[in-house]
């Protein structure tokens, strides 16, 4: 196993059955690693599509990606809608191009990325606008959580390789077979019925935290 996969393969097992099971609980911790995580790997992803190169294998995609990290985990940090269009946008992107996937789009293709990234703005959007932030951000993390979890899992097992995980984490164990979607959903579901069961008033305590964390 290459040192890509150890790294990314423990990144999304922690990361991601942290936030599946009690991603609401540590929200104002996860927050700015997850949007590490995910800013680094949309930014070295883009440029791996738009620049045809192996996933990390240039200077330039890891520039970019370490650039996008920061820009996330900075907006997650910061701002309580930030936080939420982050996970919101990541997981609407992945779901978006696994989907097209499925329905026979190129899983590298630019209009397949495109069409993804549309996807991962309306996500993020709809979650902004639903005024029932706590069921978001546990039904998002959940299920975001799951996903790299089981992308993880797959990477350590030697089913996928890091190179697959541009495309998203959906869409890497998907060309697997249904058995690792039928994991992640599981997974997810049990990850939304664990945080509501742990959960009670955090929202408003994430909320009035989040007020006073604002740079300006």
């Amino acid at each position: 196993m290459s040192w890509e996969g150890i790294v990314v393969g423990v990144l999304g097992v922690v990361l991601g059955a942290t936030f599946a099971f009690a991603g609401f609980r540590f929200f104002l911790l996860l927050l700015p690693i997850w949007g590490l995580f995910v800013g680094f790997m949309v930014g070295a992803g883009a440029t791996t599509t738009l620049l045809g190169d192996n996933f990390l294998g240039t200077v330039l995609g890891i520039v970019v990606g370490i650039v996008v990290a920061i820009v996330f985990a900075l907006l997650s940090w910061f701002y309580w809608w930030g936080a939420v269009i982050v996970i919101g946008g990541a997981l609407g992107f992945w779901v978006t191009h696994w989907l097209l996937v499925v329905i026979g789009f190129s899983g590298d293709g630019l209009v397949t990325t495109l069409i993804a990234i549309a996807g991962g703005l309306v996500l993020a959007v709809v979650a902004f606008l639903v005024n029932a932030p706590k069921y978001v951000a546990i039904i998002l993390t959940a299920f975001a959580g799951a996903a790299w979890l089981a992308a993880g899992i797959a990477l350590f097992l030697g089913v996928i390789k890091p190179e697959d995980l541009p495309n998203g984490s959906l869409a890497a164990i998907y060309t697997e077979g249904w058995l690792w979607i039928g994991i992640w959903a599981a997974v997810g579901a049990a990850g939304v019925i664990a945080q509501l069961q742990m959960t009670a008033r955090w929202d408003q305590d994430l909320r009035e935290a989040y007020e006073g964390r604002s740079p300006f």
